[in-house]
């Protein structure tokens, strides 16, 4: 007697020989055996053969039983609004996974026996008892929670964007905006509502405002607008004053570190930028510098900045030139190598005050 293997419908099972004995010795002893043993009774036949040929049997049996539970895996819990208007939901809900070793004979749930789970499920919380059955009789269970919820919020609505102006703290104290709202419930009469930052909050730009009502079982809706704040006031910039330099040694551009220009806004600066470039060129570059406060005004200021090249060229002349006069003449006609030059910005000529004819 045994059990099946983990995980199988069947045993593997070493049987143990058995007691033979002859007069004249012992050619064999077999069975018919298989492999794997099935649940349930198998007979197994053993001969056992002389060497004369002379033979014998006898039988052995292997019970083999399943006590491996069968696995069940529930769905997921649900959580569900009730349906519009009622104090019930309709779910629908998904038959467990299950598996055994052997088979599975039935899934049946603690709502209504079967193996469909689906239905009018009430307020509040359920729990739904899933049974699987193999067909050896072995169970497993699960539960899965359906939770039903009355989450019918009221319905409220917001005014339109609100524009105002700062004031000369460049601040602006909020309004009492509730009265512009609407609000409305499938039970409640009379809805409080309530605004986010409270009213006579000081704010100091556009402010997205909340309004929110809460129902008497809890439920709470909100709406949003947008409170814009002006500010028309542009910043002030002052540059500094405008550089003059040299280019740097070995290049044709000057690389300049600029002093930022003052500014100042009644709100806030948000920004300062130029359109300065990484190096500056030989010549006068003007650099616009442009201040943004944070309401997206803005001035501009400009600075010159001028890069003169001091830098000399270089000229190495070539060896010097000991010739003789052309034949038949009292001068020597020579062509000359030009020396070895080189600039930071580039060399423009290259001349001598050689004659025609030396």
């Amino acid at each position: 007697n045994t059990t099946a293997d983990a995980g199988s419908c069947f045993a593997t099972v070493v049987l143990t020989a058995p007691v033979t004995a002859d007069n004249c010795g012992i050619a064999s002893v077999t069975n018919n055996a298989p492999a794997q043993f099935p649940i349930g009774t198998t007979t197994v036949t053993w001969t056992v053969v002389d060497n004369a040929g002379n033979s014998a049997t006898c039988q052995q049996t292997v019970t083999v039983v399943d006590l491996e539970n069968p696995s069940i895996d529930c769905p997921a819990a649900i959580s569900q609004p009730a349906d519009a208007g009622e104090a019930f939901a309709t779910v629908t809900i998904a038959v467990p996974t299950t598996d055994d070793n052997c088979a599975v004979a039935s899934v049946s749930n603690s709502i209504n026996g079967t193996n469909d789970a689906s239905g009018i499920y009430p307020l509040g919380q359920t729990i739904i008892v899933w049974t699987v059955t193999d067909i050896y009789g072995n169970e497993s269970t699960c539960e899965q929670t359906i939770t039903v919820a009355d989450d019918q919020a009221p319905e409220i609505t917001c005014p339109a964007d609100q524009n105002e102006v700062f004031n000369a703290a460049c601040a602006l104290i909020l309004p009492d905006y509730t009265s512009l709202a609407t609000a409305t419930d499938n039970s409640d009469p009379v809805l409080v509502i309530s605004q986010n930052p409270a009213p006579g909050t000081t704010v100091t730009g556009n402010t997205l405002v909340t309004l929110s009502t809460t129902d008497s079982n809890g439920n709470t809706s909100t709406c949003n607008f947008m409170v814009f704040v002006s500010d028309v006031t542009n910043p002030t910039i002052v540059c500094a004053a405008n550089v003059n330099t040299t280019a740097d040694a070995g290049s044709c551009f000057a690389t300049v570190v600029l002093t930022a220009p003052a500014t100042a806004d009644n709100c806030g600066v948000a920004s300062v930028t130029n359109n300065a470039p990484a190096q500056f060129p030989i010549g006068t570059t003007t650099v616009t510098w442009t201040v943004v406060d944070n309401a997206g005004n803005s001035a501009t200021c400009e600075q010159t900045v001028t890069v003169t090249d001091a830098e000399l060229p270089t000229i190495v002349c070539a060896a010097n030139v000991n010739t003789t006069a052309d034949a038949g003449s009292c001068f020597a006609t020579v062509v000359l190598t030009a020396p070895a030059t080189a600039d930071n910005c580039g060399v423009a000529s290259v001349t001598n005050n050689a004659p025609a004819q030396f």
